[in-house]
């Protein structure tokens, strides 16, 4: 009896420490939304120079691979350069040589971008236009997207007079210029005229005839993104909002941890190429409005390790999980995931511990000091705040279990995780630190922070730290910014800045599409499209249940409904033919002008409605007098001319002729005798 009361007390003893342990580590859903959502995109590969202008600042910077991008930045390319912007998994925007780019719309629902010089290549790999929209403005033109494809523009120089497009790759997009409007479909091109006697005409031909060596090395890169997504893990390990996480498979592997459950681990060629490696060391920090300070990253595969998820310390190595121990319904970037404090004269920072919640050391300069704030909003540029509604990223499979395959964890390994506080799985050598007044300034002078220091700031709490540091601005720099970060004098935009081109077909009063707005305008003129005509041979049925064909019909006609003409007292009056409905001069004898219908006015009733036009009855067809044929009249021949004898020259008279000599041998001719015939001998 003593014993069934003792197991009965360790049962409801322990019973509720492992439904407290089980409902600790299931996976916990947090509503929570940053205070900043603006959507961000990233330099993604970079060959030469380039350099970036914020949208509130008038310094150009230097622009390096990971940089973040954000609505109302400005990039510029050199001479030979290279440079591609990736939006998400599907979306890449190249630059080449001597472009100039802007963000003009960032959003979930809309990209724009405006190219004033330069040519751009975009490659669409998946494109829902009932969802969001991708629209490029070039000098006076303006070109959106309608399928997934490969997309080129040309807007040459400010001294150039035309805009070349070309399309492939299934694409499909919709042009527009000042006045006019045309589609434009795969394996076409167009060019465009700006100015002159053909200004807002075009022309077409094949795509094929403007490919060169920026369009090689726009296919070498889709043949690298194609092999990375191929080995990505999207909807496996993580949801699609994390876009850059296939560039993970080339640097580490995905492995089972006891204690988080698949994690990625970087190769230990990939880290061991810096010295005394950890998470946030090598790279620097940026001035990103509307964010705030931002990590830049040195490494080439860091962009979704260093903005989604935690860095976690286990058996001796370090791991990356995306996701925390409460996931957010959806995956918000963050401009880093550490935790930012003062010691002294140092600043400090280390990666954000996993059973952390959102962490915004920004916090300060948005409240106090940069003005944003008011949560659950998203930050635009021009001091706009926009209320948006995000879904949650979800299994398509199954939308009701998370979208990465983490598997449950037993009883044991939970325990053993709660057994060890969070602020004792950091390492103190991954805490790093710079002097306060370098903070921002310089790309390089990050340093593992001094031990005694770094156990200090480690060992803080949560709550301790819930109010972070007021970290400088822009503003307190007052300039003093390493050449690395800004640039002095810029020589890649055009000198004369204030010769400005304008973009675009339409001058954009607000960042949603233009696209909807330009069909109407440039191609209908503010007015309802037809429908389409149904074809002749369609056949309708009665209210009786016969069919009749609708050959007879007149099909619709024009791109527009043309406004019906006014009643009588309207603004113009109706006017009436003299003659009738089918014109022919026979119609017009005076003897048939009783055998005409009358022609029925309209009656003044307002509420009555037109008469529904019915054509005469048809007239008996008289025969038609046929006029006999006329006798064709003998054909008068001339009788051929005889030929007159030719007049012969008149006899002359012979003389005659005197008796020759004769000759001794010859007898004399009257002693000649005669032959037969009569002639002599």
């Amino acid at each position: 009896m003593h014993n069934a009361k003792n197991f009965l007390r360790v049962v409801f003893l322990v019973i509720p420490l492992l439904l407290t342990v089980g409902n600790v580590f299931a996976v916990e859903y947090d509503d929570y939304t940053p205070e900043v959502t603006a959507r961000v995109a990233r330099i993604g590969f970079l060959r030469g120079e380039a350099q970036i202008r914020r949208a509130d600042s008038q310094d150009w910077e230097r622009a390096t691979q990971n940089l973040p991008i954000v609505e109302g930045d400005q990039l510029a390319t050199a001479s030979g350069s290279r440079l591609e912007i990736q939006f998400n998994s599907q979306t890449y925007l190249r630059l080449a040589e001597n472009s100039i780019l802007k963000i003009v719309s960032l959003k979930d629902e809309s990209i724009a971008v405006s190219l004033p010089e330069g040519t751009l290549n975009l490659r669409v790999l998946s494109f829902d236009k009932a969802k969001s929209s991708f629209e490029i403005d070039a000098p006076q033109t303006t070109i959106a997207v309608q399928r997934a494809g490969m997309y080129r523009v040309d807007a040459g120089n400010k001294d150039n007079s035309e805009v070349r497009i070309a399309i492939t790759d299934s694409g499909e997009a919709r042009i527009y210029s000042e006045n006019s409007g045309f589609s434009l479909r795969s394996g076409r091109s167009a060019r465009l005229y700006l100015d002159g006697n053909f200004a807002g005409e075009w022309e077409t031909g094949d795509a094929s005839r403007y490919a060169d060596e920026f369009d090689e090395w726009a296919s070498d890169r889709d043949t690298t993104i194609a092999k990375r997504l191929s080995n990505a893990n999207y909807d496996q390990y993580y949801d699609r909002d994390i876009y850059g996480a296939e560039d993970l498979s080339e640097y580490g592997e995905w492995i089972y941890s006891r204690k988080y459950g698949y994690v990625w681990k970087p190769y230990r060629d990939t880290t061991s190429r810096y010295a005394d490696w950890s998470p946030y060391r090598y790279g620097h920090w940026r001035w990103i409005p509307p964010y705030g300070w931002t990590w830049v990253n040195d490494e080439p595969w860091g962009w979704a390790t260093y903005h989604h998820g935690r860095w976690i310390w286990d058996d001796g190595y370090w791991a990356w999980t995306p996701y925390g121990q409460k996931r957010l319904r959806r995956s918000w970037w963050s401009p880093g995931l550490v935790v930012v404090t003062y010691s002294g004269s140092l600043i400090c920072w280390y990666p954000l511990p996993y059973d952390y919640g959102h962490y915004d050391y920004n916090r300060h300069w948005r409240r106090n000091r940069g003005g944003y704030g008011g949560g659950n909003t998203t930050i635009i540029n021009n001091n706009t705040t926009v209320i948006v509604n995000n879904p949650p990223s979800q299994n398509p499979q199954n939308p009701n279990q998370p979208p990465v395959n983490q598997p449950e964890m037993t009883n044991e390994q939970r325990a053993e995780r709660l057994r060890t506080p969070s602020m004792m799985r950091v390492p103190p050598g991954s805490v790093i630190s710079v002097d306060a007044s370098g903070f921002g300034r310089d790309t390089k002078g990050y340093r593992p922070a001094p031990t005694t220091t770094a156990q200090t700031v480690i060992t803080k709490t949560p709550e301790t730290i819930d109010s972070p540091p007021i970290l400088p601005d822009m503003k307190d720099l007052n300039g003093k910014v390493s050449r690395d970060i800004l640039i002095e004098s810029p020589q890649i935009i055009t000198k004369d800045e204030n010769v400005k081109v304008r973009t675009g077909a339409s001058d954009r009063k607000d960042t949603g599409s233009m696209d909807e707005k330009l069909r109407q305008t440039r191609i209908y003129g503010n007015r309802p499209p037809v429908q389409g005509n149904s074809p002749q041979s369609e056949t309708k049925t009665e209210p009786n249940g016969d069919e009749r064909n609708n050959r007879n019909e007149t099909r619709k006609t024009g791109a527009v409904v043309r406004p019906e003409r006014p009643q009588d007292g309207g603004d113009s009056p109706v006017k009436t033919r003299r003659d009738s409905p089918v014109f022919s001069p026979r119609n017009n004898s005076d003897d048939r002008k009783d055998e005409r219908e009358p022609v029925r006015t309209r009656r003044n009733d307002e509420n009555q409605s037109p008469p529904i036009y019915s054509p005469p009855p048809q007239r008996e067809e008289k025969p038609r007098y046929d006029p006999p044929p006329r006798e064709e009249k003998p054909r008068y021949d001339s009788p051929p001319k005889r030929e007159e004898p030719r007049p012969q020259p008149p006899k002359r008279e012979e003389k005659p002729r005197q008796e020759e000599e004769r000759k001794p041998s010859q007898p004399p001719l009257s002693d000649r005798k005669e032959s037969k015939d009569g002639r002599r001998k």
